[in-house]
């Protein structure tokens, strides 16, 4: 399961103030119990090297215990002066579709929030990702890939690419689409669903 929250920023704060929060964090988090879960901050990429006001918190997780865990941490460490964050989105049914796992950290995340169109679902989509995972591999792509549903809904989902750096997307987004049959996997995705544009993060992983 994982729960995932998007936060703003309080106005004299900066994401240097989050990142010299994080090594505080982690200790009071593990000092109340053994820990499982894994934890990640988001922060976007903006090619136009403006300053944000906005990142991403996302906690991997088996049970609800874990997000009392997390809230209470950030509660009692005043979390609130350097950012408020929104009620989480419960992801769930998380499959990884391919075999190469990046555990590197920092990587880029790139993330698409997507909705099926009627009469479709996961399992209509299945034989298209089987496709899409084929060509992956007789391509050799380095990109790690992440389907997850949302939370009591058929119809969203949320699917999540994971690169080395924003060299190696570049570099991936080159050579698929220089592939033949990335024309007529794309046009059969649409077919079934509709996504929004992606959003690219540097994500950390701190757990």
């Amino acid at each position: 399961m994982e729960s995932s929250f998007k936060c703003n920023l309080a106005s004299d704060k900066t994401l240097n103030s989050v990142e010299m929060f994080i090594p505080k964090f982690v200790d009071s988090f593990l000092q109340i119990g053994d820990s499982t879960e894994e934890l990640f901050f988001l922060f976007p990429v903006n090619e136009d090297k403006t300053e944000t006001q906005f990142f991403e918190v996302l906690l991997k997780h088996e049970d609800a215990t874990s997000l009392d865990r997390l809230n209470s941490t950030l509660t009692a460490l005043s979390f609130d002066e350097i950012a408020t964050c929104k009620s989480s989105t419960i992801l769930n049914s998380s499959l990884r579709l391919t075999k190469q796992i990046i555990i590197d950290s920092p990587v880029i995340a790139e993330k698409l929030d997507c909705e099926y169109i009627n009469g479709f679902n996961y399992a209509t989509m299945k034989l298209v990702l089987e496709q899409f995972i084929d060509a992956l591999l007789k391509n050799n792509s380095p990109v790690d890939l992440i389907y997850s549903e949302k939370e009591d809904s058929n119809h969203s989902f949320q699917w999540t690419n994971i690169f080395l750096s924003i060299e190696s997307r570049q570099e991936f987004v080159e050579s698929w689409q220089a592939l033949e049959i990335s024309k007529e996997i794309q046009a059969l995705l649409l077919e079934q669903s509709i996504c929004q544009s992606s959003e690219l993060y540097r994500r950390y992983k701190v757990l």
